[in-house]
């Protein structure tokens, strides 16, 4: 009896671990956490996640390019990501003649690795809390402008204080809590960082935007670079000198693969989650962000897309263009059905009403944070017109024509003392502008963002010359401006040394009335995050004995979760896997969808089968292509690795779920996915379509 006893409460323990919601911060893993890991059956010790004393699984993974994650993966420095992360890159390397995103890129042997400027990865080495240090400075009587300014003051000496450029050491300080606590992390960063190995387009972006945060899935989204180093092993700048990095610890690969249940942890670097915000905040999201971009986007995509069908030279220029402005476009579109299909504002204020019930029984303790509902919905009503007319103004002009938004961003630039190389900026930035497109996008904006301003007191001065001497004909407006600028002409622009020296250039002067618009709107005296900040602390004073992880703010995190699929209703259950027919049969039932397409190199090697039999899973003896997990990722995780029990890599994070597009503001744990790539997938990839065996010899596999 006391044994059954014990069976059924370890049972319930297990049942209770099975999903947690959370992006933990692996530097400061509570002993409640470990605790939960050891309950799922990690085999790993706290000091083989995390140390700083020696390698540990923390030196595996790396921010790549500062906008996505990566693991390195060999003693020589390979680094696995995404294949969208690594997008950008394997079209800076495409030409007509050699298109790598179609085709995808090989390289055969270390000299034909392809260097990347400004490609670089960051490894994390230490966090440290210097909330005391920040929170010093700051007194009561401060604005939050002056408390802004007092605090990035004394962040900045922080960070110079630990800089280190000739070993690439550099700190970043960065809220956590709404600014409740700060942290500094500390990284080493390397900026050779070469091309190794990219799929071809249809596999590594398989079901394209039809398929984008959607199951069941396909997409073999992987690319493979290598991190380069001086002879000494240190950060360099690209040398044809510089070697194959050898990292403090990589990642052993397991050929094993998951069974239903198993536990699975990711490791990267989360963009940003709000998942303490009001519901007055969710609502502002709602409609001053999310309804903007997908309004004005759409209206972008359209040009683009025309853009890209009409010839392979301007597919190659804007497919990465493309794909990142569609990929946020389509999730607004899915976090707005979901937060309305799953009820999370009525959640929300269900909490907040608990929260003030709260802090109501002990006033004299607790009453800093009565009152703070309606001075937050206060303050989202002062202030709606003024976010919305934010948000489509950088939807449709900081992110619109790449023209006027390279002019606005160097006149910012300039603005806040930060220096940079013209010359370089206009090499960089225009070599993927088709000036016709450029200008058809800047006038459906323009003429958009008119449209679309909630507040005609705002109208911009454009709008009154496109009235009084084009006759409200904006393709006439954008025809003058582009017929008449030194930005629309290669050649001349390369000629200038600043922007200084453009002077009366039409377009420098519409740029000038759009940064002038901009700070009209601007005003710093919005008291929302002060107040959001103050229900987040009420929410954790209130629940004290519950951990409360900080959202994400693109620094180091781990998430804990089972290999699981879903129900998203009582008619549909999804299997936790895709088998390897699934792809040839989008292929050959929808083979009309240029995102099913499959190159005829292939569909051949699919049809075959020749995946390898050690990549074959021993239960389903097939090639298992995409998985899911209940871990809890977001924007940001893109690339991360998805490690075993035993810190074994066994796939890579890289979308989310339709259902669950609620995630970056409520985590649901029924719904919640976790979409990744199989490992055995990626290596059949490397080995057996694309020949590269000299790669899977680098790797450690069990």
């Amino acid at each position: 009896m006391k044994r059954l006893f014990l069976s059924v409460i370890t049972l319930l323990t297990l049942m209770g671990a099975r999903a947690d919601e959370g992006m933990w911060m692996i530097s400061n893993l509570s002993a409640k956490t470990d605790s939960i890991l050891q309950s799922m059956g990690i085999e790993l010790t706290h000091d083989q996640l995390f140390s700083t004393e020696h390698p540990a699984l923390n030196n595996v993974i790396v921010q790549f390019g500062g906008f996505c994650s990566g693991s390195v993966v060999s003693p020589d420095g390979l680094v696995f990501t995404n294949h969208h992360c690594g997008y950008g890159s394997i079209q800076d390397h495409s030409t007509t003649e050699h298109d790598y995103l179609r085709n995808g890129f090989v390289a055969k042997k270390l000299k034909d690795e392809l260097p990347n400027e400004d490609l670089y990865v960051d490894f994390h080495l230490n966090t440290y809390d210097v909330t005391d240090k920040l929170l010093a400075a700051v007194t009561p009587d401060m604005d939050a402008t002056q408390r802004m300014l007092t605090i990035d003051s004394v962040a900045t000496q922080l960070q110079e204080a630990i800089e280190d450029s000739v070993n690439g050491i550099h700190g970043e300080v960065v809220p956590y809590y709404k600014g409740s606590k700060y942290y500094m992390s500390v990284y080493q960063r390397y900026n050779d960082v070469r091309l190794v190995f990219a799929p071809p387009q249809c596999l590594g972006k398989h079901g394209g935007d039809t398929d984008n945060w959607m199951w069941p899935r396909q997409t073999c989204d992987f690319s493979v670079f290598r991190i380069y180093a001086d002879k000494n092993n240190k950060p360099a700048e690209y040398s044809k000198d510089n070697v194959p990095y050898k990292p403090v610890q990589y990642a052993h690969i397991s050929l094993q693969g998951y069974q239903p249940g198993d536990l699975c942890m990711t490791f990267g670097y989360p963009g940003s989650t709000d998942r303490y915000l009001s519901s007055y905040g969710i609502e502002n999201t709602m409609r001053t962000v999310n309804d903007n971009r997908i309004q004005v986007r759409g209206v972008k995509q359209a040009i683009m897309t025309e853009a890209m069908n009409s010839s392979d030279a301007l597919r190659i220029m804007y497919s990465s263009k493309y794909a990142q402005s569609s990929n946020y476009w389509k999730f607004s579109i899915g976090q707005n059905k979901a937060l309305q299909e799953l009820g999370v504002i009525a959640e929300k204020q269900a909490l907040e009403k608990e929260i003030m019930e709260w802090a109501k029984q002990k006033p004299e303790e607790r009453g800093k944070y009565i009152g703070i509902l309606d001075s937050l919905k206060e303050e989202y009503a002062r202030n709606f017109q003024r976010d919305f007319t934010m948000n489509l103004w950088q939807e449709s002009f900081w992110s619109g024509s790449d023209i006027i938004g390279f002019v606005i961003k160097q006149m910012v630039g300039m603005a806040q003392g930060k220096g940079s190389d013209f010359k370089k900026d206009v090499e960089k930035s225009f070599k993927d502008i088709d000036i016709s497109t450029d200008k058809k996008i800047f006038a459906a904006l323009s003429k958009n963002f008119v449209e679309q301003l909630p507040d005609t007191s705002l109208l911009p001065e454009y709008y009154l010359v496109v009235d009084s001497l084009f006759h409200g004909d904006y393709d006439a407006y954008a025809d003058f401006l582009y017929a008449n600028s030194v930005f629309t002409r290669p050649a001349d622009l390369a000629q200038v040394e600043s922007l200084a020296e453009v002077g009366e250039d039409p377009i420098f002067m519409h740029a000038v009335d759009l940064v002038t618009l901009l700070y009209k709107m601007y005003h710093s005296n919005s008291q929302v995050d002060h107040y959001e900040q103050l229900l987040g602390d009420a929410l954790r004073e209130m629940n004290k004995d519950k951990e409360y992880y900080p959202d994400a703010n693109f620094t180091l995190r781990m998430s804990y979760g089972i290999v699981e699929g879903y129900s998203p209703s009582k008619d549909l259950t999804y299997e936790c896997f895709t088998p390897s027919q699934s792809i040839i049969d989008k292929y050959e039932k929808q083979g009309n969808n240029p995102d099913y397409e499959l190159i005829p190199e292939v569909y051949a090697w699919l049809k075959k089968g020749d995946f390898g039999k050690k990549y074959l899973d021993s239960k389903s003896n097939d090639l298992q292509l995409c998985f899911l997990t209940n871990n809890d990722i977001t924007g940001g995780n893109s690339g991360s690795g998805m490690y075993d029990k035993k810190g074994r890599l066994i796939g890579l994070a890289f979308d989310g779920n339709w259902e669950a597009m609620s995630s970056d503001l409520k985590f649901d744990t029924r719904l919640q996915r976790c979409i990744g790539v199989d490992i055995r997938y990626v290596l059949s990839v490397i080995e057996k379509y694309g020949k590269a065996k000299r790669l899977i010899k680098e790797l450690t596999l069990e």
